[in-house]
């Protein structure tokens, strides 16, 4: 068994069917199994540890679906290289900013 590398999860909301699908076919593309990712009500979960995850093809699936509404976040953990990049959703905008996991839960590390 391999050791996990990278730990992805996250929410995204109003989310549809067609969101869900959008990420599915990222997932897909990159063998990762499409339960990763989970549509409950409007809220989109994904959920996954493994070798590789597609942190940025997922955000550029999701882009589409932004609106004034959106929120969620999607945390991006590579344990090899010891970050978390977080990318943050709120009302059709996206942030992102990487720290590393010592620093990770500092008040301003991901601000």
């Amino acid at each position: 068994m391999r050791p996990v590398i990278i730990k992805a999860y996250g929410g995204f909301s109003p989310a549809t069917d067609e969101t869900l699908e959008a990420v599915q076919a990222v997932l897909r593309d990159w063998f990762i199994e499409e339960d990763a990712a989970e549509l409950k009500g409007d809220l989109l979960s994904i959920g996954y540890e493994g070798d590789a995850f597609p942190d940025e093809d997922m955000v550029e699936a999701l882009k589409p679906f932004f609106c004034e509404k959106t929120w969620g976040k999607l945390d991006y953990i590579d344990l090899e290289a010891w970050t978390l990049r977080r990318y943050t959703f709120t009302g059709g905008q996206l942030s992102d900013h990487t720290a590393t996991l010592d620093k990770a839960l500092d008040p301003c590390a991901l601000h």
